[in-house]
Formats: C-alpha cells, sequence, structure tokens
C-alpha cells in the first residue's frame, strides 16, 4: 500500500511537470505534422523512461520511482493527445489545452489502476508436454520472480502459494527471485515459513536478485546468502546449484545456478547427468544458453526473469534482444519462458498479467 501511495504522488509530480514543460504550446497552435511529431516523440520518451527503470544502469535506481512515474504520465499524454488531436479535427473546434490535460489525466489514472490490479492478480498457467522418455504422467509447478517486499501486499504472495499447495504437484521448482534487494529478513523468513507444510518436494534455484547483491541501492542488506539458504532449509525447501535431483524414475530436474554468479556458474558440458534416459527439465532463473543446455540433453528448459517486459510496450522490444515470454523450441527441445508471479520495484504491470506455471508431462502415444 505504501507503494502505491508513493507512486501516485510520483505521476501527480510527473503530470505537474509535464504540463509545465507543454505550457507554451497553450499560446500557439502546431501544424498537424508538428502535432504527430510531438506525440511520436512523447510516446518513444515514455518507452525510454519504461526501460530505464527496469534494465538500466544500478546508479539509476535512486530515480525509479519518478521514472516510472513519467512513464505513465508520458504515455497517457500521448494518447490524450492523439485522441483530442483527431476529435478536434472532426469538430472542426478550436484545440483546448485544458481538455487535452484532463482527458491525460484520465488516461493515466485508468492505466495506473490498471496496472496496479494486474500486478496482484497472480493466475495458473498450464502447459502440456509429451515425450517419449516419459513413462508416466507427471505435474510440477514452475514458481518464479515474487520478488517478495518489492511489488505486492505480502497477502498476495500467501495466496499464490496456497493455490499451489492446494494443487498437490509432485514438486515446486522455485525459479529464483523468490525474494530481492527490497526483501527484508523478517520478509524473507515468513517467506521460507510457507513452504514447510508442503508435502511435496520443494527446489530452489538461485536468481540474479536473491543474494541482494545490489542492496547498497536499496538501503543495504537485509540478510545474507547464509541466512536465506538456513531459512529454505529450515523449511523443507532444497537448493540446487548445478545439482540433479530425481523427481521419478523418469523424470530428473536440473536446478543451474543464476548467470549473474558468472565463473560459478558451471559449465553445462561438465554437469553429467547420472540419469541419461530420463525426461530432464533443466531450472534456470535467466532465459539463456538455451542452445547448449538443448544439445546437452535438456527436454524442458524452465525460465523467467523478463517478466514478460512487465511495462507496454517493452514486452514488444525484448524478443528483439533475446528471449522475452512464452514457448520456444530448439531441436526437440522446449524452453518455457514465465512472465513470473510479480514484478520488481513498483506495484504496476502493464504488460501481460501475472503468473506461476503448471506443467503436465504424458508419455508420447
Amino acid at each position: 500500500m505504501n507503494n502505491i501511495v508513493v507512486f501516485c504522488l510520483y505521476f501527480l509530480a510527473a503530470q505537474a511537470v509535464l504540463t509545465a514543460v507543454q505550457l507554451p504550446l497553450r499560446k500557439k497552435e502546431l501544424r498537424p505534422r508538428a502535432r504527430v511529431c510531438l506525440i511520436v516523440g512523447k510516446a518513444l520518451l515514455a518507452v525510454v523512461f519504461a526501460f530505464l527503470p527496469l534494465a538500466g544502469p544500478v546508479q539509476l535506481r535512486f530515480a525509479q520511482p519518478m521514472m516510472m512515474a513519467l512513464y505513465v504520465a508520458l504515455l497517457a499524454d500521448a494518447a490524450a493527445d492523439a485522441v483530442c488531436s483527431i476529435c478536434f479535427a472532426l469538430r472542426k473546434k478550436e484545440r483546448r489545452f485544458g481538455a487535452v490535460k484532463a482527458v491525460s489525466l484520465a488516461f493515466g489514472i485508468l492505466f495506473f489502476v490498471f496496472g496496479v490490479v494486474n500486478m496482484q492478480t497472480v493466475t495458473p498457467k498450464t502447459h502440456t508436454y509429451t515425450s517419449e522418455k516419459l513413462t508416466a504422467e507427471h505435474t510440477v509447478v514452475f514458481l518464479a520472480d515474487l520478488h517478495v517486499g518489492s511489488a505486492q501486499p505480502f497477502s498476495v504472495t500467501e495466496k499464490t502459494i496456497a493455490q499451489i499447495k492446494a494443487l498437490r504437484p509432485e514438486a515446486t521448482i522455485l525459479g529464483g527471485d523468490i525474494v530481492d534487494d527490497y526483501t527484508t529478513k523478517e520478509e524473507m523468513e515468513a517467506t521460507c515459513r510457507l513452504f514447510a507444510d508442503f508435502d511435496t518436494p520443494v527446489y530452489f534455484v538461485y536468481g540474479n536478485h536473491d543474494r541482494q547483491g545490489h542492496a547498497d541501492y536499496a538501503g543495504g542488506r537485509k540478510f545474507t546468502q547464509a541466512e536465506l539458504e538456513a531459512a529454505l532449509q529450515a523449511n523443507g525447501v532444497i537448493l540446487l546449484r548445478d545439482a540433479y535431483a530425481e523427481l521419478a524414475p523418469d523424470l530428473v530436474l536440473l536446478g543451474r545456478e543464476d548467470l549473474s554468479e558468472g565463473a560459478g556458474r558451471a559449465d553445462i558440458a561438465a554437469l553429467v547427468n547420472p540419469h541419461p534416459d530420463a525426461y530432464l527439465i533443466v531450472a534456470d532463473h535467466q532465459p539463456s544458453e538455451f542452445r547448449a543446455q538443448a544439445a546437452a540433453g535438456a527436454d524442458l528448459q524452465l525460465s523467467g526473469h523478463t517478466h514478460a517486459g512487465q511495462l507496454f510496450p517493452l514486452g514488444v522490444f525484448y524478443p528483439l534482444i533475446g528471449y522475452c515470454y512464452g514457448d520456444y523450441t530448439e531441436g526437440d527441445a522446449v524452453m518455457n519462458v514465465s512472465a513470473g508471479a510479480c514484478g520488481w520495484r513498483m506495484p504496476l504491470r502493464t504488460q501481460a498479467g501475472c503468473h506461476y506455471e503448471v506443467i503436465h508431462l504424458t508419455p508420447a502415444d
């Protein structure tokens, strides 16, 4: 709730800045071509302010709230400017700056409300994969990017994990970034306790945020890696760092160390599968090295990290630089990139919704 209040204040400040910058335009009517350029410019600037908070240098993190507020304000203003320009032209009336700003504010509020509701609505997404390696049916759940304490109330996390427990999957795979740089020690420990009474195995692989590697930009580290691992172990969660686990005679899981660890991550070629005839799931937080892992025998890679772009329209641009969201294939292997069960930092998600993945595995006919 505090995040939402803070963001509202930043949004109002962003609207005030944008209004002040455009005040000189009240005194003159721009030609249609100039007006189109202004609208496109605001939309492109909105994309920049969406990209920088999520993927920009960590040194910019102090300005994240304002940049996200400017993203919403600019996108709403560009949409309002386009709609009002068309309406005034069709009705052959003089363009009124006050009317445009009123529509811009309304669009911004609607956009913000949608983003907040979307961030706090977590639903299952079901997938079915078949293979000749499988001799029985299996169901596992993949849950990534909870980012506890960052963008959702803890009650949403509790509800999400309760839903997964009720499904009674054969195994639950926590795919990294379950906690992040903004998570307190109390929130981390409370999250681990939610898995204590699962009656089927829960596995954890690291993401790039779990160790609070950039906590200096979030008020300092709240817990150590040793404390996180102790909390996981105390609640029966099994940590996999470049290690295999047999889920069933025909089903094996390989949990990868995160790519952010650099030399601490093993080469996939060095990880010898003790059950080469079984169906192999690779849990790897970042959707990386898919080709290499497919070549090494992976049948299904489960990844997260991208949040499906989180802020519209980043999901359109992500595929230009890598994997974004959904299923990808490499030979007979499939990689599913989850949208994640939360987002990062601010309580706003305007791209795909929040999901955890319910994976059904069936033998080929």
